[in-house]
């Protein structure tokens, strides 16, 4: 895992213990498919991340949705890529650097050709957060979205984690 950032997220104030996490194999709303016991990743702009905290059992929480982020699913556009370390990705809402040392360790051909800059990239990835209140992105999955049957994938993207949100909201009343 690389220690290098270009622009780590700060956290907000540690916020109350709050649940959300999903265990069942079904996806849930705004999920991904999941192994069993494997918390689903959910949508989310990389925005909302900068509105996050730490709960009582140091989770990390997503202010808006009030739910514990384990595992987030994004888009965006690979902006540039510091060697086999780190990624930056925008999404359209904000940039962040993402490491993606283990997948192209474990993937070195398939995971390298999709995290080129220039391409657009889905891509679900482990939230750590580390003393001082660095959010770590560790990419574990990465799937290019720029082939010619894909060029709605953009702005659909923004439809979706829309769509996701609202149907955690309604889940959750």
């Amino acid at each position: 895992m690389s220690t290098h950032r270009r622009n780590p997220q700060p956290f907000n104030m540690p916020l109350a213990a709050m649940a959300g996490t999903t265990q069942s194999t079904q996806p849930s709303a705004g999920s991904m498919w999941q192994r069993s016991g494997e918390k689903a990743a959910m949508k989310i702009l990389l925005a909302e991340l900068r509105r996050t905290g730490l709960d009582q059992e140091g989770h990390v929480v997503c202010t808006k949705l009030r739910q514990r982020l384990s595992r987030v699913w994004l888009q965006g556009f690979v902006l540039c890529r510091d060697g086999d370390d780190v990624v930056d990705l925008d999404d359209g809402s904000a940039v962040m650097s993402l490491d993606v040392g283990d997948i192209v360790a474990a993937s070195p051909e398939g995971a390298s050709a999709a995290l080129q800059a220039g391409r657009y990239v889905s891509c679900v990835c482990a939230l750590e957060a580390h003393q001082g209140g660095i959010l770590d992105l560790r990419v574990e999955s990465v799937c290019a979205l720029d082939g010619p049957g894909d060029a709605l994938a953009e702005p659909f993207w923004w439809l979706e984690v829309a769509e996701a949100h609202k149907l955690r909201e309604l889940a959750a009343a």
